[in-house]
């Protein structure tokens, strides 16, 4: 049996990521797919354009075998938590071949080269880093020219032509290509047995704005499905998005979307105004942040605040991660302790096909973290494993509760609609 996994966001599942899984599949030859995606809310820190289970249900009715969550922690953390949090869970399942993962070039040579520095951090490329960061850059900006400056002036590569120095700036460069590198260097630092397949992406870029009829970038037709009536949105994705894909979110529009940024307002209000932040060290909240918040005239959209927080050096996503790990009380400690005591220690089934009960059972044999399945059941099956650390894991899953239930309130305050909570949501089980 050979498996694929591809972790993904599918927010919402389109016709992109149809591609390449069509392509993995004809790369690899894997009998199955499992894909692991961030739960309701985002690595931006934004809600999902819809929950985690019709985006699920959408993803296995357009191919994918098996839907398994990440983690909240790790699907809102950094790229580096991203990524590492997601290759550990792979890695643990003892069950996935390959990793397939999208970016704009797909020379594994270049790859190579980034992830080699990044992994071992050679003290004169440590020492550039720092030196661009003090300069009030941005971290993804610094490393850039870190590595840039590493390899240029100590001439450590001596075989690289201008081209590929200049292949080597785009790859850094290119928002695409950030996990890309992460996935690479977590695989390295992991010495997992997974083998890396990149796909050179055919899909528009990250922030394209325009509907292309064929494909487009999540961003242009989360634009569409937000700005376009109930009656319009097949009309206007139905060459963007696979049938079965569209159909998922054209039956929930309305009932869960569209989703105002600003119905996040109210709980980052009613959190800096109780003072729960004191003496707190929240996730991606620097001092520097802290202390315009503290400032902050608080009667704003979330749009404007996050306009009024931002600076040279941080980022709008930093920004809005920040805000979300504020809510829900997602702390530095809480961090550090996620990868003190082993990063990956649980995973949730999402949705999968019904033809893929052999690869479930593959993995509840080999895996050597628990398959959630139900989640009532989770206290009890934590219980009963001896390969992980039984607090920190239901620390980590109490966090996945918290953002669930702000994603519904989200959807009950905004829409007037109710959804069931994790406990009670039948899995969406596919037949086809």
């Amino acid at each position: 049996m050979k498996t694929l996994a591809i972790i993904a966001e599918y927010n919402p599942f389109h016709n992109g990521h149809l591609y390449m899984l069509n392509h993995a599949r004809d790369l690899t030859g894997a009998d199955y797919s499992i894909a692991l995606m961030s739960g309701n809310f985002t690595q931006r820190g934004l809600p999902a354009i819809c929950d985690k289970f019709t985006r699920a249900k959408a993803s296995v009715l357009s191919g994918i075998d098996l839907c398994l969550e990440l983690p909240f922690v790790y699907a809102t953390g950094s790229a580096y938590d991203f990524a590492n949090g997601a290759i550990s869970i792979l890695n643990k399942l003892n069950s996935v071949d390959y990793l397939c993962f999208g970016a704009e070039n797909d020379d594994i040579k270049l790859f190579d080269i980034i992830t080699d520095i990044i992994v071992k951090e050679p003290d004169e490329y440590i020492n550039i880093l720092r030196s661009e960061q003090k300069k009030g850059l941005s971290y993804p900006l610094a490393r850039l020219n870190g590595i840039l400056d590493y390899i240029r002036h100590l001439n450590i590569f001596d075989t690289l032509t201008s081209k590929e120095m200049q292949s080597i700036k785009d790859i850094l460069s290119k928002p695409n290509n950030i996990l890309a590198i992460e996935y690479l260097a977590a695989l390295k630092r992991t010495n997992s047995d997974i083998v890396p397949i990149i796909i050179k992406r055919k899909s528009a870029g990250y922030k394209e704005e325009n509907i292309n009829g064929s494909i487009s970038s999540a961003f242009a037709i989360r634009t569409v499905v937000t700005e376009t009536s109930k009656e319009e949105l097949i009309n206007k994705l139905v060459n963007d998005m696979p049938k079965s894909s569209l159909e998922c979110f054209y039956n929930m529009y309305g009932k869960e979307y569209p989703l105002s940024l600003s119905s996040l307002m109210p709980f980052i209000q009613a959190t800096c105004s109780l003072g729960t932040i004191n003496n707190k060290e929240i996730c991606d909240l620097n001092d520097t942040l802290l202390n315009k918040l503290y400032k902050a005239d608080l009667c704003l959209t979330y749009e404007a605040l996050v306009k009024a927080l931002k600076t040279k050096d941080i980022t709008e996503t930093r920004i809005n991660r920040a805000l979300l790990h504020l809510i829900t009380g997602y702390e530095e400690k809480d961090r550090r302790s996620f990868y003190k005591n082993g990063t990956g220690f649980y995973v949730n089934i999402l949705s999968f096909k019904k033809t893929a009960s052999a690869l479930i059972r593959h993995i509840n044999e080999h895996s050597f973290i628990p398959v959630i399945t139900k989640k009532s059941d989770f206290e009890k099956i934590i219980d009963s494993c001896q390969n992980i650390d039984i607090k920190t894991a239901k620390k980590m899953w109490q966090f996945d509760i918290v953002a669930s239930n702000l994603y519904r309130q989200l959807i009950y305050n905004t829409l007037g609609t109710y959804i069931e909570n994790d406990f009670k949501t039948v899995l969406p089980i596919v037949e086809l």
